[in-house]
């Protein structure tokens, strides 16, 4: 399959993204995942998170996101969110969790940017029981904030559920998705109304989980919410 063919359907699964929330794209199985992964884990060293490295930039280019994808989501945003920002506001960064990672689990939150993609490259298999990192997701777990106040406090207020017991707890009352990520199918979905988080990568898992996460156009402004959490992510 070559990278155009890869796209050719892509109109009709946008049209499910707003109705649902989300939408899976086909699977990245074509490529040399295994290659790829190794690449960007090199890249990354020991740490969890690398915004857009080299080898993941060349990534995005061979997959051409911002030909056939990026200008489509621009325009459902313009047309649908009233986002009057530029086609360049996006932020790519990489996810590398190794087994036994205790930190990156249950950590329930919003992303400011109005739509975000999952990109899996490298998923575990477990060898006993536990979990290998599955996405929880809960599509429209809330509205679009009107303003950046609306928005803080929006997150503040769900931060109450970023734990096991308040995943469970607010699973009772929302329907809640996981996405184990074995088919290699990306995940997008709108970032900013989506309440979303991770099982952990238990000690019995085969290896690291390596996915790549792409956020499109945050309607805050820089000095907004979602650009301190950014900053202080990558300091």
């Amino acid at each position: 399959m070559n990278i155009e063919e890869y796209w050719s359907d892509i109109d009709s699964r946008l049209e499910n993204l707003l109705g649902n929330g989300y939408v899976k794209l086909p699977s990245l199985k074509m490529l040399n995942l295994e290659h790829i992964a190794s690449n960007i884990s090199d890249e990354m060293g020991s740490l969890t998170f690398k915004e857009l490295g080299s080898h993941h930039k060349n990534f995005l280019q061979a997959l051409s996101i911002d030909k056939y994808l990026t200008p489509k989501l621009h325009n459902i945003a313009k047309n649908c969110f009233s986002y009057k920002g530029n086609f360049s506001n996006q932020y790519h960064i990489a996810r590398k969790v190794e087994p036994g990672n205790t930190k990156e689990m249950y950590r329930a939150h919003f992303d400011s940017h109005l739509f975000t993609m999952v990109l899996p490259l490298k998923i575990p298999k477990l060898a006993q029981d536990g979990t290998a990192g599955d996405l929880i997701y809960f599509p429209y777990a809330r509205k679009v904030p009107t303003n950046e106040f609306s928005n803080f406090f929006g997150k503040a207020y769900y931060k109450r559920f970023a734990s096991k017991e308040g995943m469970e707890k607010f699973s009772l009352n929302h329907q809640k998705r996981i996405d184990n990520f074995k088919d290699y199918e990306p995940l997008l979905f709108v970032g900013n109304t989506t309440l979303h988080t991770n099982y952990p990568v238990s000690l019995g898992c085969s290896s690291y989980r390596l996915t790549l996460l792409a956020h499109f156009f945050d309607p805050s402004p820089k000095v907004g919410i979602g650009g301190l959490l950014r900053f202080i992510r990558n300091r």
